[in-house]
């Protein structure tokens, strides 16, 4: 019998007043090694008064403000042990970034440099100790100042090393191509004021500024300075643009073009003197006030192979199709709908198009990418057969054209002059569009950033795709990227040491920007199953892998994506249509996003009302499976890189479960000072007669935390967390709450001791993404009470917004035996202590939030 998935409708009932946290106590890093603490102290305090030194000699010029990077010990990343209570407290020095996981970026001057040595030159050299009454043993207990100096490492002046990592001739080169839009992105810590502001700030500031806007200026005639839109909240980014022409200098600033700009009849040559290049980027090097330099990146389709059709034939128990006619929509009946950001897409599928974005002219277009995308989402299932395309075919698509050809450098450039950033500001616009129109909130965007993922740095083209995504409340569907074909692995083999140094001997495999996106989903791809040359459901071979940043999972999931090693006669074994209607295969991340995405539309689709994000990715992400081949513990450590959470199942298998499980969605807000406590009985038929527990759970966690980019790899700024707790009693006899389930990516069990970076690396700490799951055979604990914890951390000084954080927790708990009525068990208890659960496809009926 179907057991659907059921959801929580009364969730606010279980919102409660937060336990405050005392943090824990003071960490004395160096206890009982005071000889090295006295070295490290002195180190510490050298290396303050060097950067004192060089900030007061560059005041006659640029001022006395400068930006210092504190690297913190690995074991000194937990919020309790940064060092801004003794330190660098707020009132002394100003916490403007960081990099790196465990690295804080300053705003400082000599002065507040000095205090800070001064500081911790006080820090006591011996190890104090107290009585630990709990434990009855002696144990460190270090001043604030003792131990915020243990937790640095080490401190230095933010220098040319950390602003640019390219050659003058690699620039110059680079530029040199019209479709990048020549111009250097450059991300400021702060953004000059206009000139009629100046006044309002104090002398060496006045200084910081001038001083920029001079330097830039002095680079001569035919610059181009502009503020870029990055619509993400204090991040300051502008281009600069060396062009050939008498013009001077343009320097603008105070505010980014009007989103109705027109292209400019005539764009001034790019400058290739490498000498002026080389005098821009060393001022620009050497200016505090610049945080990093990059190069413009280009827009790239991730496209491996298509083939036209031969004539049919069959392998491995499939056989290649032949032409097929496309399905007729059937106008008495609605579908699923999703936007294809792409090229476009064939007038093949036009029954199928119920609005285009046409932006390109009719010589800028190429249809064979979209089509092909579109060719899956409508006739997937015909083409390929329910095992590879399990969703029913059919599905209304807007078609967002704004890719122009690739084969003409000079296509993109024409369409946008100003490069990416102006590429992104089309597609929000049609995004917009396609929601208020037809409301559309799924889109597939097969196109990627021609730069790896960085693990230290949450890249700007990211963090205006999660903001297009949360503005209109929609998921983009990314493709992780593809390979060069010089830099193709070999073919997933059946030994799992082969496997591992495959991996390992792999170079340049890293996944495309804008795939570490938080807000939205990134896809790889697997082999097809039925090929005789690869295994099935392996890792495409051009597949990029994660992690992208060192917080989280990427990619998210993984599907079908065709086969890297063509063989006749099914050719990569993914088949979908040319422009002209004839099947054709291929193989890409760019073909395997759109499977996710359609399971997602038709997922939405099912379920009356508005569903949240955070439920429709939670649903993909919480019954995704793992391919077999990756679930051994040797591949563990790798698979999370390679497929993420693993592929998801049809959008019905999502919806309907069976008789020996139950799957609760919890959707709500967490709001400041609140935490949510939902208290339920384990199932009755999986209760032993002593109270042991035994069966199965798997939690997932999906929730949408304020972000801000200047922080680097701790961009997240509030932690919401998640647990399923089973009562226990302490040696005294007193009730409390234990941790059952241990997060899927975390190495050893949940009540076992971890430091702070194996909870952020492994355990997904501040990751809007969380899955815990344990198979209990034998059962646990004596007590039946069970609940589900939801609770939140904030960075220092972050704040949780008034209207909260939006989450989903999806808890399944199953019998893993397959015999005992889990649904029904559950299902009566709950209604028993007032819980309201319903269906969650007709939930919205009654519900507020889904």
């Amino acid at each position: 019998m179907a057991s659907p998935l059921q959801i929580i409708l009364n969730d606010k009932d279980y919102h409660q007043v937060r336990d405050a946290g005392g943090g824990g106590p003071k960490k004395d890093f160096f206890a009982d090694r005071d000889r090295e603490f006295r070295t490290h102290k002195a180190a510490l305090i050298s290396q303050l008064s060097a950067i004192a030194q060089i900030l007061e000699s560059q005041t006659p010029t640029q001022g006395n403000i400068g930006y210092i990077k504190v690297i913190l010990r690995r074991e000194a990343w937990a919020k309790s042990h940064r060092p801004i209570s003794a330190l660098f407290k707020p009132s002394r020095i100003s916490l403007v970034g960081g990099g790196d996981l465990g690295e804080m970026y300053f705003e400082a001057d000599p002065q507040a440099v000095r205090e800070v040595a001064q500081e911790i030159s006080g820090a006591e050299e011996q190890t104090r100790h107290k009585l630990d009454k709990a434990r009855n043993k002696m144990v460190p207990h270090p001043s604030p100042a003792r131990s915020e100096t243990g937790a640095i490492e080490k401190i230095e002046l933010y220098g040319p090393r950390d602003r640019r990592s390219f050659s003058v001739e690699e620039a110059v080169a680079w530029l040199a191509q019209p479709m990048t839009g020549s111009a250097y992105q450059i991300e400021l810590f702060d953004m000059p004021p206009p000139h009629s502001q100046l006044d309002a700030f104090g002398l060496n500031r006045q200084k910081l500024y001038s001083s920029f806007l001079r330097g830039l200026a002095a680079n001569g005639d035919g610059l181009t300075v502009q503020r870029l839109s990055m619509r993400e909240k204090a991040q300051p980014f502008i281009s600069a643009r060396l062009g050939r022409s008498p013009q001077p200098p343009t320097i603008l600033l105070d505010s980014t073009a009007p989103p109705d700009h027109k292209r400019p009849s005539e764009i001034i040559p790019f400058d290739q003197s490498i000498e002026r290049h080389r005098r821009l980027l060393n001022f620009l090097d050497h200016h505090p006030l610049v945080r990093h330099i990059d190069l413009p990146p280009v827009v790239v389709r991730n496209i491996d192979g298509t083939r036209a059709s031969a004539q049919a034939a069959a392998s491995e128990g499939r056989t290649r199709p032949a032409d097929v006619s496309v399905p007729t929509r059937n106008s008495a009946r609605t579908y699923p709908r999703m936007g294809v950001i792409d090229g476009g897409i064939s007038p093949e599928l036009s029954d199928w198009v119920i609005d285009r974005w046409d932006l390109l002219d009719s010589t800028d277009v190429d249809h064979a990418h979209g089509t092909f995308i579109g060719g899956l989402a409508v006739a997937g299932s015909m083409l390929n057969g329910s095992e590879i395309c399990a969703e029913p075919d059919g599905i209304e698509i807007v078609d967002v054209a704004v890719y122009p050809n690739d084969q003409s450098t000079a296509a993109f450039s024409s369409y946008y002059p100003d490069g990416v950033t102006q590429f992104f500001d089309e597609i929000e616009y049609a995004i917009a569009d396609a929601k208020a129109r037809y409301g559309v909130r799924v889109f597939n965007m097969s196109l990627n950033i021609q730069h790896p993922a960085q693990p230290d740095r949450y890249s700007a083209f990211a963090a205006r795709a999660d903001q297009l995504a949360e503005a209109n409340d929609a998921i983009l569907f990314l493709s992780s990227g593809n390979t060069a074909p010089q830099d193709l692995r070999p073919e997933w083999p059946t030994d799992e040491t082969q496997a591992l140094v495959n991996l390992a001997s792999a170079r340049n495999d890293a996944l495309l920007m804008p795939s570490e996106s938080v807000r939205n989903i990134a896809v790889a791809a697997l082999n097809p199953p039925n090929l005789s040359n690869c295994l099935a459901y392996a890792p495409a071979r051009y597949s990029r892998r994660g992690p992208g940043l060192r917080a989280g999972v990427k990619p998210d999931l993984a599907h079908v994506g065709g086969s890297g090693s063509p063989q006749s006669p099914l050719g990569h074994g993914l088949f979908s249509i040319l422009p002209d209607g004839s099947v054709t295969d291929g193989c890409g991340t760019s073909y395997a996003a759109p499977m996710v995405a359609k399971t997602a539309a038709v997922l939405e689709h099912s379920i009356e009302g508005t569903v949240s994000r955070e439920t429709l990715i939670g649903l993909l992400l919480h019954h995704a499976q793992m391919p077999a081949l990756l679930q051994s513990k040797a591949l563990r450590g790798v698979a999370r890189d390679l497929v993420g959470f693993g592929k998801p199942p049809s959008a019905a298998q999502i919806l309907e479960g069976n008789d020996h499980q139950i799957t609760l969605v919890f959707a709500s807000r967490l709001r400041k000072d609140q935490q949510i406590a939902f208290n339920f009985a384990w199932p009755a038929s999986l209760v032993g007669a002593d109270g042991t527990c035994r069966g199965s759970a798997r939690l997932t966690l999906v929730s949408t935390p304020p972000i801000d980019p200047r922080y680097g790899s701790e961009f997240v700024r509030i932690n919401i967390d998640a647990a399923l707790q089973q009562e226990d009693f302490d040696n005294q006899g007193k009730p409390r709450w234990k941790g059952r389930l241990d997060p899927v990516y975390l190495p050893g069990k949940a009540e076992t001791p971890v430091v702070e970076a194996e909870r952020i690396e492994h355990g997904l700490k501040w990751s809007p993404v969380k899955a815990f799951a344990k198979v209990i055979p034998s059962g646990i604990g004596k007590s039946s009470n069970w609940r589900l914890f939801v609770e939140y951390l904030t960075r220092s000084g972050e704040q949780v917004p008034e209207s909260g954080v939006p989450f989903t927790a999806i808890l399944t708990i199953s019998d893993p035996s397959g015999e005992k009525p889990v649904f029904t068990d559950m299902r009566q208890s709950l209604q028993a202590l007032g819980v309201r659960i319903e269906d969650i496809r007709t939930a919205a009926r009654v519900a507020t939030r889904i």
